[in-house]
């Protein structure tokens, strides 16, 4: 074919068409089973495309014999006319319901307002007479026949035995008498422990340090007691409170101090005493 143009395009070409080759066949029939397969051979269900032995055709389930054709087209002359979904419904519409009726028992009717008992009735039975005869003839109950006779102890099964109660209560008894003695012997070890003086001396340089500390609070509680003190007139419970427990506080502070300043101390850790 020529790029550029030419006279000689305008020349019609002659197209010449391919035979088309024959449609392929295969030489084996469809239908037939393969044959020479080992699957789904063995167990009880049988699959299809199993087969071992000759050529054998096979034919579709039934469930399978319509898959993939078209449905019928629709007559278009069989439509659905007014009302004929709900005939059956309009049938059971216009059916009336028929009286009810029961089977069983039923009670007397209801009194009528126009209806008037009868009067006049009488009974001639004495009533009286009556009770006292059936109460004669009556067969004696067993209240009636039983005679009061003292209980037989000794025909009894627990005769002579030891009631099952008063050994639990006695067991009882016994675990309660053990934890007390217990309770008490371990508080008479811990009053033993107790009673033991146990005697350490203080360090010199704590001694020193404490007597210090001492001296700084006596210092301290003295400026509050100072301002207090030049009262003359306590109006009031609590300035009279408030001295007594600042003279007392500088009274133990005082006696601490020459306690510890006095030389050597020795510290009784059993009641925590100089």
């Amino acid at each position: 074919m020529q790029r550029e143009e030419c006279i000689y395009n305008l020349i019609p070409k002659v197209r010449v068409e391919q035979p088309k080759p024959e449609r392929y066949r295969s030489k084996y029939d469809p239908n037939v089973q393969p044959t020479g397969t080992t699957f789904g051979v063995r167990g009880k269900t049988k699959l299809e495309g199993a087969n071992l032995g000759s050529a054998q055709r096979y034919e579709k389930p039934a469930s399978a014999r319509g898959f993939g054709r078209l449905p019928a087209k629709p007559d278009p002359k069989g439509f659905i006319r007014k009302g004929e979904r709900s005939a059956s419904a309009n049938a059971l519409i216009s059916k009336k319901p028929g009286k009810f009726t029961y089977s069983g028992q039923t009670r007397p009717p209801i009194v009528k307002k126009d209806d008037k008992p009868i009067m006049g009735l009488k009974s001639a039975k004495n009533f009286v007479t009556a009770n006292a005869v059936e109460a004669i003839l009556a067969v004696p109950g067993y209240r009636a026949r039983a005679t009061n006779e003292p209980p037989q102890y000794m025909t009894k099964e627990d005769f002579g035995r030891v009631p099952r109660y008063l050994n639990q209560v006695k067991d009882e008894i016994d675990r309660e008498n053990s934890m007390i003695e217990e309770f008490v012997r371990h508080n008479h070890n811990l009053m033993e422990d107790d009673g033991r003086d146990r005697v350490e001396p203080m360090d010199e340089h704590e001694r020193v340090a404490l007597v210090d500390a001492l001296k700084s609070k006596w210092d301290h509680v003295n400026a509050k007691y100072q301002k207090l003190c030049h009262n003359v007139v306590f109006d009031t419970l609590g300035k009279v409170r408030r001295k007594e427990t600042l003279e007392k506080e500088l009274t133990q502070l005082e006696k601490d101090i020459q306690l510890l300043e006095k030389g050597q101390v020795v510290i009784s850790q059993s009641n925590d005493r100089y």
